[in-house]
């Protein structure tokens, strides 16, 4: 799969990659965060469309996203937002490293990374339109019911049928995925707004509660979060179950504090040549050895903490096998599979020792159960 990154000119005007006219092609729009089932079945569609067509299949991903652009500027002053907070959105759910991956598992053959700015998002969705059809030659749009687009997003479906209907392009709707709609709370907390269950929205309330197990089910395979490997107190290793604790700037949402079973996969050193995007499936591959069970915490170490005493949340990894692997400055991904209980606070390191072996049983025992990898496909 081929990648592209655009960056729209001061007046929102992109000059897109001159080669991508010379073939047509099926185009889907929007952020793709989580790359939950909804948006598999979006992909797959366009994959399906463009193979009937003998066109290129092909989606534009917005980043940073939207919502992301819009809240800042509301808040300060209708400037773009800095550059770190677009790094390290607190609302993404994964990567854009993450979501590119899966979508070359998907089968698309080119990916345009749109930088989505103000000026961008003040042009109509008319013109954005007929530059995908002038420019990328795009022959099919296919979107989900309730895409919109444009300037104060007025782009909804009927809009934009009624523009296909004049024979600009070809317009595919995709029907709505899953079981249906579910309700979360507003910002309040008081009131609650109507979602679709298979929603990045949904996701993203399922991941801070920490109903990682639901989450699984609307993905498709664990939630992950990735980072660097940093030295900690090293307490764990004194107890008997050393710990991976994950740099403060991972990428991926992080779920609620608890205790939860999943896998620890070591992604390598940034300069180990496995670490290239190859050899990242090689070693995110079922059976990999450098794939382990692990009881993950999320936390302040309770147990710790003298009384009025604060420290940060931190994430760290048990990979439950018998002997020490030192993942010092190595990336690596974590993968939450169940919510195993929440943080406590123990009497004294013995009966946090009992209660670690049992998180680490307890790990052993779902993942062999579970048995395989998920993915995309």
């Amino acid at each position: 799969m081929k990648v592209s990154q655009v960056s729209p000119d001061e007046s929102g005007i992109v000059r897109w990659p001159g080669t991508l006219w010379a073939r047509s092609s099926v185009i889907t729009i929007g952020v793709f965060d989580g790359m939950h089932r909804g948006h598999q079945a979006l992909l797959r569609r366009v994959v399906e469309l463009a193979a009937k067509g003998q066109d290129r299949p092909m989606a534009l991903v917005f980043d940073p996203s939207p919502k992301l652009v819009h809240s800042y500027a509301d808040s300060h002053d209708m400037t773009e937002p800095t550059l770190d907070l677009i790094r390290h959105d607190p609302d993404q759910i994964m990567p854009l490293e993450e979501r590119l991956r899966l979508m070359a598992q998907l089968g698309l053959d080119q990916v345009v990374v749109v930088r989505y700015t103000l000026a961008f998002a003040a042009k109509s969705y008319r013109f954005f339109l007929k530059q995908l059809t002038e420019q990328l030659a795009m022959r099919t749009l296919v979107l989900g019911r309730d895409a919109q687009m444009g300037a104060g997003r007025v782009g909804d479906i009927k809009a934009i049928g009624d523009l296909a209907d004049t024979g600009l392009f070809n317009l595919e709707v995709v029907d709505d995925q899953g079981p249906g709609d579910c309700t979360l709370p507003d910002a309040d907390g008081l009131e609650r707004r109507r979602v679709r269950a298979w929603s990045s929205s949904h996701l993203r309330q399922l991941i801070l509660d920490g109903d990682v197990d639901t989450a699984l089910d609307i993905l498709g395979r664990p939630h992950m979060v990735q980072g660097t490997v940093v030295h900690g107190e090293q307490r764990g290793r004194r107890l008997g179950f050393p710990t991976a604790n994950l740099a403060p700037d991972s990428q991926g949402m992080m779920p609620a504090d608890g205790v939860y079973a999943g896998w620890l996969v070591d992604l390598g050193l940034p300069t180990d040549p496995m670490a290239t995007s190859e050899g990242r499936e090689g070693r995110l591959a079922q059976g990999s050895p450098w794939r382990m069970p692990a009881a993950i915490s999320i936390g302040t170490k309770e147990t710790f903490l003298a009384p009025g005493e604060r420290m940060p949340r931190i994430l760290e990894a048990n990979a439950v096998r018998p002997d020490w692997v030192d993942l010092y400055g190595h990336r690596v991904r974590v993968e939450f599979l169940s919510r195993l209980r929440g943080q406590k606070r123990y009497a004294g390191e013995e009966p946090l020792k009992r209660q670690l072996a049992l998180d680490a049983d307890r790990t052993l025992e779902l993942t062999k159960a579970t048995g395989r990898v998920f993915s995309a496909n």
